[in-house]
């Protein structure tokens, strides 16, 4: 469908979908409105109708009591009491008779009166009329009608039934006679229509002034019946089959009949039926005014899309001088004006783009060249021009790919270089580029033409061996591997030296997949690195089971703090010469529920690989200067306690405002705290780590430097670091006794200290031969087993309090 047609129908349906919606809803609440109308008319006509003939009823009723009071009818009645009629022949028939004919006419003959004997004779009448039937429609004897009754009358009409009136005549309260009037439809005109709409129903089913009633319609005339049951005293009745058959209708409680009259409907009908004409022609008129409306909006805005269209038509089939000749001053005119100059760029560049062209189609040589060099980026390594990782991994796959591939045995060599990053940290990151390059040089030459070699990261490199013969074979080759750094290499006119740590994984017997091969191997690797560095290692489950232990060692780590499986021991420091407790160092101990005691050396290292050692050493902070405040509050003589830092603590930003707020936390002033950091620690990023140091000295914590004479003991770092204290490691402490290289290192280290104003703590002292060589010394203070071991906090306070009475 074109979008003019379908623009015309939507315009027209949105116009008139809503009218139509709207006249539905205008005819059914006109005829629900009129229903209920109908029904509120036929029931307050019935009630209103009703009273009025109720009123009338009750005149009459007066009508006759008050005749029956006449003194002549009385006279009348008494003479005939013992039975004998006298007729015409009685003095008081005569004028009985003309009142009755003229109360009679007075009612315009609608009322006919009549006289009876207590036996139930007739007497007198108003018309000439034998009124000697009517005793068949008495149920009671005369002789106990005490009040005026209401009965059907003898009397039939073209309407039906009348209704009949007797009271009785009585003379000094006994009944002397009954006098009975027949009251016809006419009489009640005005509220009994002599079209029968309008009649009197009976609790036996019978009708008055109407010949029918409901018996046309057993339904309505059943329903009207249970109305009489159910006691309503006012309401309608409808004709299921016709909305025209409404009955209104109202209980005469005094004497339990039933007015129903037919409710005139046809004024509501009338304007009911003409309503759907008169919403359907405004339909139409509406209709046809949307139509008009929708057509000239459509061909307005088509006209121009049509044009526009029929223009880029003509310019897509390469006629670049179409011009769009739509002039209006709208969005139209402004797209046709955009259309021209699009046009006019379009043609004067076409010759430009016919030279682009040429030139594209003449470098597509050059475009290929490069291709192949993108190629050669996207699977090498930039440095050292080995494949890298993704190479690897694609060609090893096609190996294993092979149909014949799971015949033939495989071996995965992983290989890390040993302190490379040394290289890295003291001469330059260039050096270390330099020495990758070399070391890439060497593992090429080594490696057959079937083997695949790859760089995959850092000082990281796999070797795929497409084949091998027997286990001889790999450890051969694995040795040639690591001789290949066995030798310094020169850098540029700088000697470095490196080693190499190799693990090799087997196909099938160690992984049926690279990626399972790759990883076991690297498990062998970390397993060669921990055992020494510079070896190679065969792939053993074992080694996967170390890997696991670890992992599980890392998760119980996560939750120590909060399942309180970590705890603090203290040993004392002591002075040489007094035997004093100058201070102590606060250690870390782990017993987990899973796995029982966990040694440091198991778990600092693997705390700070997963990061975890941040939050045990933010908590050994916070209970070490806890429980130093705790001891002062006791009165104990302030001690200073010695916390160790790790390599990861110091790389956490957040250690300086850690340290910060120790007073504030714990309450401890921080000049009761000493900082411990080992040689390597401090070595590792020496000038971030230095201006740390700064920081804490800064904020009144004092610095201790722990296991000297292990790492680089250069002394001249000392003279940059602002250290307060020196901690000489165990090792040489134990051999001071029987080696004479040892005991000299530790004098020289004690004499230097203390010439450049540092404290000196000797650190494993076990034996009283250690001691005196260290008093000889001078050393300043003593930590081992010969004073105490490590203590928990409750013996630590009762060590205190036993110095404190020995003293």
């Amino acid at each position: 469908m074109s979008i003019k047609n379908s623009l015309r129908i939507s315009l027209t349906l949105l116009t008139s979908l809503p009218l139509i919606i709207l006249t539905v809803l205008a005819y059914t609440f006109s005829y629900q409105k009129y229903i209920d109308l109908s029904k509120s008319s036929a029931t307050d006509l019935a009630e209103t109708y009703a009273e009025g003939f109720e009123s009338q009823l009750n005149v009459q009723i007066a009508e006759i009591e008050g005749l029956a009071h006449a003194n002549n009818i009385q006279l009348l009645a008494l003479e005939n009491y013992n039975g004998v009629t006298l007729g015409g022949d009685s003095a008081y028939y005569q004028p009985v008779t003309e009142l009755l004919h003229e109360t009679s006419a007075y009612m315009q003959n609608t009322i006919s009166f009549y006289i009876y004997d207590i036996n139930g004779y007739f007497i007198a009448g108003s018309d000439a009329t034998d009124g000697s039937d009517w005793a068949e429609y008495m149920d009671t004897p005369i002789s106990e009608i005490t009040t005026t009754t209401i009965i059907k009358s003898p009397k039939i009409s073209e309407n039906g039934c009348s209704i009949g009136l007797i009271t009785p005549i009585m003379i000094k309260n006994e009944i002397v006679g009954l006098m009975r009037s027949d009251i016809s439809a006419e009489y009640f005109r005005a509220f009994i229509p002599e079209n029968g709409n309008a009649f009197i129903m009976t609790s036996t089913g019978d009708y008055l002034f109407s010949s029918s009633g409901l018996s046309d319609n057993p339904e309505l005339e059943t329903e009207a019946l249970d109305l009489f049951k159910l006691n309503q005293s006012k309401g309608y009745i409808q004709d299921s089959s016709s909305i025209s058959n409404l009955y209104g209708y109202c209980r005469l409680e005094t004497i339990d009949w039933m007015y129903i009259i037919l409710q005139d409907g046809h004024q509501f009908r009338a304007i009911l039926s003409s309503l759907p004409a008169i919403l359907l022609v405004t339909l139409v008129i509406i209709l046809i005014i949307s139509f008009v409306i929708s057509n000239t909006l459509t061909h307005k805005y088509t006209t121009p899309i049509l044009s526009l269209k029929q223009s880029m038509m003509e310019a897509a089939a390469g006629h670049l001088n179409v011009v769009s000749d739509i002039r209006s001053n709208d969005e139209f005119g402004q797209l046709s004006d955009s259309f021209n100059t699009m046009m006019d760029i379009i043609s004067s560049n076409y010759n430009e783009l016919s030279e682009s062209k040429k030139i594209l189609e003449s470098n597509e040589i050059e475009l290929k060249k490069n291709y192949d060099h993108i190629e050669m980026l996207a699977y090498h390594d930039g440095l050292t021009g080995l494949y890298n990782r993704v190479a690897f991994m694609k060609y090893a796959y096609e190996i294993f790919s092979n149909a014949g591939s799971k015949f033939v045995k495989h071996a995965v060599f992983f290989i890390d270089l040993d302190n490379f990053k040394n290289v890295n940290d003291t001469l330059g990151h260039d050096y270390g580029d330099l020495l990758l390059k070399q070391v890439a040089k060497h593992l090429t030459a080594c490696i057959s033409e079937d083997d695949i070699l790859a760089r995959t990261g850092g000082d990281e490199f796999l070797v795929f061996k497409t084949s091998f013969v027997n286990d001889e074979e790999l450890e051969e080759f694995a040795s040639s591997l690591i001789s290949i750094v066995n030798t310094p290499f020169d850098l540029d006119g700088e000697s470095a030296h490196v080693s190499m740590s190799v693990g090799i994984a087997l196909f099938p017997k160690d992984g049926l997949s690279l990626t399972e091969l790759i990883k076991n191997a690297d498990i062998a690797m970390y397993s060669a690195k921990t055992s020494g560095k510079n070896n190679y290692r065969f792939f053993d489950s074992y080694m996967e089971d170390d890997v696991s232990k670890k992992n599980e060692l890392a998760d119980i780590l996560t939750t120590v703090i909060e399942k309180n499986e970590v705890y603090l021991q203290y040993q004392p420091q002591v002075n040489v010469l007094t035997g004093k407790i100058t201070g102590y160092e606060a250690l870390m101990r782990i017993e987990s529920e899973e796995v029982g005691f966990i040694p440091p050396s198991e778990f600092i290292p693997i705390a700070e690989d997963n990061g975890t050692i941040n939050q045990l050493g933010e908590w050994a902070l916070y209970e070490a200067c806890t429980f130093n405040n705790r001891l002062i509050d006791a009165g104990f003589e302030p001690l200073r306690v010695s916390v160790n830092i790790s390599t990861t603590q110091l790389k956490d930003k957040m250690l300086i405002e850690t340290i910060r707020s120790i007073p504030e936390k714990t309450g401890m002033p921080l000049k009761y705290l000493e900082i411990e950091i080992t040689e390597s620690v401090l070595m590792d990023s020496f000038e971030h780590n230095l201006g740390l140091i700064n920081q804490m000295k800064q904020l009144g914590a004092t610095i201790a430097l722990d296991d000297f004479g292990t790492g680089y003991s250069s002394f001249n770092y000392l003279t940059r670091i602002p250290i307060d204290t020196l901690k000489i490691d165990k090792s040489f402490i134990q051999g001071i006794c029987e080696n004479d290289k040892d005991r000299y290192i530790a004098d020289s280290i004690i004499s230097l200290a203390h010439k450049m104003n540092i404290s000196v703590v000797a650190e494993g002292v076990e034996d009283v031969n250690q001691l005196k060589i260290l008093q000889s010394q001078f050393c300043d203070t003593l930590q081992g087993y010969l004073f105490s071991k490590p203590l928990s906090a409750t013996d630590f306070i009762d060590l205190l309090r036993k110095t404190k009475k020995q003293a």
